[in-house]
């Protein structure tokens, strides 16, 4: 398994909708509202780190009000 952590900026009335739908993806384990420069962080579970670009482009993205993404892949020390 890999995981990402994605932050996400979103137009301030999408926020919460925005929030809800990314939280419903099957790849994403965790999502939280967050202050400073990035509105939402979520944290992604998926296979391989050849599957975190389709998930961001797919499942991130694609959401409604979502501006921009900044995405950093963990790896074990």
């Amino acid at each position: 398994m890999t995981d990402a952590y994605v932050h996400v900026i979103v137009e301030t009335s999408a926020l919460s909708q925005a929030a809800e739908v990314i939280g419903e993806s099957d790849v994403v384990e965790q999502v939280h509202l967050v202050t400073g420069e990035h509105d939402i962080v979520a944290r992604l579970d998926v296979d391989s780190k050849d599957d975190i670009a389709p998930a961001v482009t797919e499942e991130i993205h694609a959401v409604t009000g979502v501006i921009e993404t900044v995405t950093h892949v963990a790896f074990e020390p």
